[in-house]
This record gives structure tokens, C-alpha cells and sequence, in this order.
């Protein structure tokens, strides 16, 4: 009788560590019903994943390939494209500004199970809560003194 309470005891425990680890790991992932972290508005608006990736972990590749496969949620008549590097998750999310040449704070979301979506982080707004692109809404850019200040100072 003692073991079974003991054993009972035991898979009680376990549950409640999976289950805290579980909801531990969801919560690192930025969610697209709450405010942007600091980390992912940097992304979206200089496109220095570097801090995200603080956050986040996972590897810094180049956009290249990203933006081979996500070219229809791009304006490409007026030569829209993606920052230089992207961000690859460990759950296998991935992450790249949408270079801001149109827009100020949009990026490429692409979800664990590879759907691809133009996101909004919602600074320009002023609520910094992510949301999908419907329609892109230019909104002037970011001007190039302002990207080349991005690209010396690291930010």
C-alpha cells in the first residue's frame, strides 16, 4: 500500500514538472495575442535579430533563402525584400524583417509548421501588439540615414 501511494505520489510530481516545463517553453515564444517584447520590435524595426535571439535562442541565418519562399507577401514591384539575416528558432519558428522600404515594422513570421505570415509588431501604432497583414499599408519607411545609423551603431 505504501508503494502504491509512493508511486502515486511520484507520477503526480512528474506531471506537474512536464507540465510547468511545457507551459515554461510556450511562454518564451513571443505570442501573437500579447505585447511585443522589446527584442521582436527591435527585429521588426532595425532588423538586428541579435536580440531575439538572446531571448528566444536558436541560429542567425541569411535571409536569402526565406525570402525565396515567402516572395508573394512582399511588394516586389517596389523592391521590397528581407533584412540580411533571419532568425531560426529551436521550436523551429522563423523570423525576419521585412526590410523597411515601405513599411517601418513589419516582419516575415514562419510558424513550427512552415506557414508563412507578413506580420505587423504594432509599434507604429503605438500598442506594439502583433498582427497579420492583411493589406500592406505603406507607411514611408524608415529613411536610409536612419537604417545606415542601425547598420554602424549594431543596433
Amino acid at each position: 500500500m505504501k508503494n502504491r501511494n509512493l508511486t502515486a505520489v511520484i507520477l503526480t510530481a512528474c506531471a506537474s514538472l512536464v507540465f510547468a516545463v511545457a507551459s515554461y517553453a510556450e511562454s518564451q515564444t513571443p505570442s501573437m495575442s500579447e505585447r511585443a517584447s522589446d527584442a521582436l520590435v527591435t527585429l521588426a524595426t532595425t532588423g538586428n535579430p541579435d536580440p531575439l535571439q538572446a531571448e528566444l535562442g536558436g541560429t542567425i541565418i541569411s535571409s536569402a533563402e526565406l525570402q525565396k519562399n515567402v516572395g508573394s507577401l512582399l511588394d516586389l514591384e517596389k523592391n521590397e525584400h528581407l533584412a540580411p539575416k533571419a532568425l531560426v528558432t529551436p521550436n523551429g519558428e522563423t523570423y525576419a524583417m521585412v526590410a523597411p522600404t515601405i513599411t517601418k515594422d513589419n516582419f516575415i513570421l514562419v510558424d513550427s509548421n512552415g506557414k508563412a505570415m507578413r506580420m505587423d509588431v504594432g509599434d507604429t501604432e503605438g500598442h506594439r501588439m502583433p498582427f497579420v497583414v492583411e493589406e500592406i499599408i505603406e507607411d514611408g519607411g524608415t529613411p536610409w540615414y536612419v537604417e545606415f545609423w542601425y547598420w554602424i551603431s549594431g543596433a
